[in-house]
C-alpha cells in the first residue's frame, strides 16, 4: 500500500485549540549591592555576600521558585543548601525551592562575584514566590532590607549565622535600570496536553484499515482503548512551515463492526517551542494541532474515510497538566478520564475541537525508524542526603525518563528531578542544565498501586532525586526507560583491553542517546539542538554502530529545507535556533555528510537528492574567499581543552587554531 502522496488525498482538516499565553515577568525585584560608591556605574572586582531571613506561615507549599540574576555570576543558598548558580545578568535563572522551605524562619543567602580586570558595574537581584495549597501566597524581593558583607565569614550562608553587624544593602534601582536594562524572566512554556476524541460507526466486516496521523508537536493515537503502535515522541522533528511528517499505521485488528472510538493526546514537542528567548531566540510554530485520517476497506469492496474535523471533541482538563521537553511533565492522576479512549464515554462536557490553521509546510511520510523505549535500567543504589530527599543512582548516564511505582493517599505529590552527576554533599548537580527544570511531577489518585511514566518529555541523566514519596522507596520504585531512535545495529567492538571496551560502550550510549529524529548535541539542558558541525566527522564513525542512512538522509532534507535562497545554511537544523552565521566548519556538514554516506553505503541516491543544495552552499561560500583564503569562521577550536577545569572554553590564544586556517582547510 502507499501513503497519501498528494495534497488532495487529504480530506481531513486541522483541529486543535489555540490560545493566548501571558509572558512571565521578573517584577518587583530591585538591583542591590554592597554600599560602596556607585555600584551601578563602578564597583571593585571581588565577591560580595548577601543574606535575607524571613518567616513563612504553616501550611502545605504548592509551588515555590526563586528567580535570581547577578553581574557577573552568583551562587544562591536556601536555608544553608546551595540551590544553584547563574551568570547571565540579562536573564533571570529559576530555581525550584519548595523542598528547602519550612514553616517559621527561613533564609536566602547569595555570593555574587564582580569579575574583570578593573572596576565595573555590579549588582544582584532576586525574587522568591511561594504559593500554598490553601491559596495563600508569599513574595520576597531584593531591596535595602537585605544584609551584605564584603568579606567571607565562616558559616555565612547558614541559618544560624548572626548577620546583625552586616550593613544593609544599597538599593540601586528597579529591574530595567541601566546599565543592565530589561532582564528577561524564566519562561514557562509548559501547556496542558490536548485530549481529542471521536466516536464513529463501521457498518460491515473489515478487510483492511489504515490510520494516517500528523499530531504536532508530539502525539499518541488510541483506537478502542488501545494505543496504536509503540512510537514515542512522534512524529519526527522538522521545520514545520517547510515540512511536517505524518505516520501511517495498519489498524485492521483494532477496529470492529459497530461503534468505535478514536482518541489522540497532543503534546508540545518542538512545535510549541520549549523556550522563546532563553538561552537564545527560538522559533515556535503555534499551538499543538492534529490532522487525522482513517481509511477503511470492507470485505464487500466498499470503502469509507473518517477524518478529523470540528465534530471531534476536545479537552485541556486531563491529567497532563503541563508538558515541555526541557522542563518535564506534570501529571495529576486525579484528573484522568476513565474510559475516554473507548466508545460510550460521556464527553458532553468537552468543547468542540477548533479548526486551526495548517502548519504551512509540505506533508511527508516519516521514513525514519521511530523513537521507541528500547530498554530498562534498574537503580544500583539509593541515598538520602537530606531527610525525605532520595537520590537514585542508575549506574550510568542514559536518556529517556523514569517509570514510577507508588502507593499512597490521593493528592500526594511526588517529584522527580534528573541530573548527570552529584555535588559533594550527595545532592543533584544542576548548574550545567541552565534554565531546564528537568522535573516530572505525579499527583496520586489514591486507592492502590499506581504506575506512571511521562509521554511528552525526556531527560539526560544518571541520578534521579525523588521527593514527596509516601514512605521509604526501594530500588523497585523507579526504573530508567531508555529512549532513542530505534536504528538497526550495524556492528560491535570487543577487545581484550577493558578500558577500550569501556570507551566503546561510552561512545555507543552517548551517540545513541542523542538520536531524537535528528542528531542532537546534548540531551539534558535547555538546548538539544541539531548542531551541524558536531557530526561532520562523527557521521562516518556512527555507521559502524548503527544503520544511520535513513536518519542522516532525513537530516540532509532538514538542511535543504532550512537553506536560504542565497545558499546560506544555518549552524542548527532544523533551525529552531535560526543561526545563519555563515561559518565554514559547521554548515560544511551539508557537503561532508553526503560524502560519508557515499563512502559507507554507496548511497549515490542521497548525493543525487542533496547535490543541488550542497552546490548552492559551496557557490555561496566561495563569494567570501579572497586570494584563496576564507576567514568566515568564529567557532574555531570550540571544544579545545581549557587551561583550567573551572573554564568551559579556553581563554589561552595559544590553544586555539587560527579561524582562517580552519575555514580555508575545510
Amino acid at each position: 500500500s502507499m501513503g497519501l502522496l498528494k495534497p488532495e488525498d487529504w480530506k481531513a482538516t486541522w483541529i486543535g485549540r489555540d490560545e493566548v499565553q501571558s509572558e512571565a515577568r521578573f517584577e518587583n525585584a530591585a538591583w542591590i549591592w554592597f554600599p560602596e560608591g556607585q555600584p551601578e556605574k563602578s564597583a571593585p572586582v571581588g565577591i560580595r555576600y548577601f543574606r535575607r531571613d524571613f518567616d513563612l506561615p504553616a501550611g502545605a507549599v504548592k509551588t515555590a521558585r526563586l528567580l535570581a540574576t547577578g553581574d557577573n555570576s552568583f551562587t544562591v543558598f536556601v536555608n544553608g543548601t546551595e540551590v544553584g548558580k547563574g551568570g547571565n545578568f540579562k536573564a533571570a535563572t529559576e530555581f525550584p525551592v519548595a523542598q528547602h522551605l519550612r514553616p517559621g524562619k527561613n533564609l536566602i543567602a547569595a555570593s555574587v562575584e564582580n569579575a574583570g580586570s578593573e572596576a565595573n558595574p555590579a549588582g544582584f537581584a532576586a525574587l522568591l514566590e511561594v504559593a500554598f495549597e490553601d491559596g495563600k501566597t508569599v513574595a520576597l524581593a531584593t531591596d535595602g532590607s537585605w544584609r551584605t558583607a564584603a568579606e567571607l565569614f565562616a558559616g555565612w550562608q547558614k541559618p544560624n549565622y548572626d548577620h546583625s553587624t552586616w550593613p544593609g544593602a544599597r538599593k540601586l534601582g528597579a529591574i530595567g535600570i541601566e546599565p543592565w536594562g530589561e532582564v528577561s524572566a524564566p519562561e514557562d512554556r509548559r501547556l496542558p496536553a490536548r485530549y481529542l476524541r471521536k466516536e464513529f460507526s463501521l457498518h460491515g466486516k473489515i478487510r483492511r484499515a489504515a490510520a494516517f496521523i500528523s499530531g504536532l508537536g508530539t502525539s499518541e493515537l488510541y483506537l478502542n482503548g488501545e494505543k496504536v503502535g509503540d512510537h514515542v515522541l512522534s512524529p519526527g522533528l522538522t521545520e514545520y512551515d517547510k515540512r511536517y511528517y505524518y505516520v501511517a499505521y495498519d489498524v485492521t485488528q483494532q477496529l470492529k463492526k459497530g461503534e468505535n472510538a478514536a482518541a489522540v493526546i497532543l503534546g508540545n514537542g518542538r512545535f510549541y517551542a520549549p523556550r522563546a528567548k532563553v538561552p537564545t531566540a527560538t522559533r515556535s510554530y503555534g499551538f499543538p494541532k492534529l490532522r487525522f485520517q482513517l481509511h477503511v476497506e470492507y470485505v464487500d469492496g466498499t470503502k469509507e474515510i473518517m477524518v478529523s474535523d470540528p465534530s471531534w471533541n476536545l479537552s485541556t482538563n486531563g491529567p497532563i497538566r503541563a508538558n515541555c521537553e526541557y522542563d518535564g511533565e506534570f501529571y495529576d492522576a486525579r484528573q484522568e478520564f476513565a474510559g475516554w479512549t473507548r466508545a460510550g464515554f460521556d464527553d458532553s462536557a468537552w468543547e468542540s475541537a477548533h479548526p486551526v490553521a495548517p502548519p504551512g509546510g509540505v506533508a511527508a511520510a516519516q521514513l525514519i525508524p521511530p523513537i521507541r523505549v528500547t530498554g530498562s535500567i534498574q537503580p544500583t543504589a539509593i541515598t538520602e542526603p537530606q531527610p525525605g530527599v532520595f537520590i537514585f543512582d542508575l549506574g550510568q548516564n542514559m536518556v529517556g525518563w523514569c517509570r514510577l511505582r507508588v502507593d499512597g493517599p490521593a493528592g500526594t505529590k511526588v517529584t522527580l528531578r534528573h541530573a548527570e552527576t552529584l555535588r559533594k554533599d550527595g545532592t543533584l548537580y544542576l548548574d550545567n542544565i541552565r534554565s531546564a527544570q528537568v522535573t516530572d511531577t505525579y499527583i496520586l489518585k489514591g486507592g492502590g498501586h499506581e504506575t506512571y511514566e511521562p509521554r511528552f518529555t525526556y531527560h539526560g541523566f544518571r541520578y534521579v532525586e525523588l521527593t514527596g514519596f509516601p514512605g521509604k522507596p526501594s530500588r523497585a520504585t523507579l526504573t530508567g526507560r531508555v529512549v532513542h531512535d530505534d536504528l538497526d545495529p550495524a556492528g560491535y567492538f570487543v577487545s581484550s583491553q577493558p578500558l577500550l571496551n569501556r570507551i566503546y560502550t561510552n561512545v555507543l550510549w552517548g551517540v545513541r542517546g542523542n538520536y531524537r529524529s535528528i542528531p542532537t548535541d546534548c540531551p539534558q539542558r535547555d538546548e538539544r539542538q541539531g548542531w551541524l558541525g558536531d557530526r561532520s566527522a562523527e557521521s562516518k564513525g556512527e555507521t559502524y554502530l548503527f544503520n544511520t542512512l535513513p536518519l542522516y538522509r532525513k537530516w540532509l532534507q532538514d538542511m535543504a529545507d532550512a537553506q536560504k535562497d542565497s545558499g546560506s545554511v544555518p549552524d542548527v537544523c532544523p533551525p529552531y535556533w535560526p543561526l545563519y552565521s555563515d561559518n565554514v566548519t559547521w554548515p560544511s556538514s551539508t557537503v561532508l555528510i553526503p560524502g560519508s554516506l557515499l563512502d559507507q553505503y554507496a548511497a549515490a541516491h542521497v548525493v543525487n537528492e542533496h547535490y543541488d543544495s550542497a552546490q548552492k552552499w559551496m557557490d555561496y561560500m566561495a563569494g567570501f574567499m579572497t586570494n584563496g583564503i576564507i576567514t568566515r569562521d568564529n567557532y574555531g577550536d570550540w571544544c579545545v581543552p581549557p587551561e583550567d577545569p573551572a573554564l568551559i572554553h579556553s581563554k589561552d590564544p595559544a590553544r586555539k587554531t587560527d579561524t582562517a586556517l580552519l575555514a580555508t582547510a575545510y
